[in-house]
This record gives structure tokens, sequence and C-alpha cells, in this order.
């Protein structure tokens, strides 16, 4: 059986095309980027499109074919928090990347993907999101949109796979974590 891959992706935003682009300097030269927004007719902004690159600095930009689509657009950006698989690399994509984007097109059927939505990733992989303030320090409380997980677990073809959105019971604790001490 292959090695299952656990990547973890800490979202930034929501920022403006424009917000974006100058905000691209502060990353790192790969990355993801997720749109959300309006498409068509309709009235609320939803989940639209989901990238990758290896150079975001040049693919996030008010010329990308299908960015430039979306109306009221609100863009995250995406760096992979987690080490990449050892061995052999066979794309130059790396597969943090790859997965990332895959699992996210495809279980939550981004509606202006195409390629990753038309077949289920080929390896075991789990995808935990998190997402932060502009300020790259603060945690957001709430996920941007309703329909964006948490957690996307998908164990193989022959296992259900699952999304989840936290939020049930939870406990928070103040540092330094010594006792078992809860924030009101």
């Amino acid at each position: 059986m292959a090695k299952h891959l656990v990547i973890a992706v800490d979202w930034y935003g929501p920022y403006s095309a424009a917000e974006a682009k100058l905000k691209l300097s502060d990353f790192q030269s790969e990355g993801l980027y997720f749109a959300l927004g309006k498409n068509g007719n309709s009235r609320s902004k939803s989940p639209q499109y989901v990238g990758i690159s290896t150079d975001l600095k040049k693919r996030v930009n008010p010329q990308h074919t299908t960015l430039s689509k979306i109306e009221d657009i609100e863009i995250w950006l995406g760096e992979v928090g987690t080490a990449r698989p050892s061995g052999r690399n066979i794309k130059s994509t790396p597969q943090t990347l790859d997965y990332s984007e895959w699992l996210l097109a495809y279980f939550m059927d981004v509606p202006l993907n195409k390629k990753k939505t038309q077949s289920i990733p080929d390896v075991a992989v789990s995808l935990l999101n998190r997402w932060w303030k502009k300020d790259y320090a603060t945690p957001r409380a709430r996920r941007p949109h309703p329909d964006w997980p948490d957690f996307i677990d998908y164990l193989g073809h022959d296992y259900p796979a699952r999304m989840v959105w936290f939020g049930g019971r939870a406990e928070r604790m103040k540092p330094p974590f010594e006792g078992r001490l809860r924030l009101d």
C-alpha cells in the first residue's frame, strides 16, 4: 500500500485581485490561490476556482483567463505548511501543491476547474485548511465560505472520503498550556 500523504495549507486573505498582486511579494514563489466570487447569475459569493503555481507572482494577475471571469472576486493565497514527500520528483510541480489543488477542485466540485474535477486523486491524501487574516499572524475564527471544508480525507478508491467542517464542541486554552484553562 502506498503511503498516505497529509498536507496542511495556510490560507491568507481575503484580497481583491489588485491586493493579491501586491501581496505576492510576501509569499514563497510557489503556492495556491482560491477564488470566491460570483459567476453568471449567482447572487452570493461561492467557491469558483482553485489554482496552483510554482511562480504565483506571474500566475495571479488580472489577465488570468479564468480569474477574469469571476465577478466580485475575493482571492485567498495559500502556502503549504508541510514538508514535501521524499523520493524522486516525477513532475515539476510539487506533489503537495498538486494534490491540494486536486482535492479542493474534485471534492468541492469548483465550477471553473475542469481538469482536476474529472478523476479522483491516484493516492491516499488528506488536506487540512487553516485560515489567517491579512496580517499573517491572526487566525480567523471562521472559514471564508460555508462550503469550504476544514479537512478533506481521502483514503483511496476503496474507502469513503470525508469532508469535515469543524464547529462542534471545542475547547480553547490559554498559553502556556500548563493547565487546562479555558478562554471565556
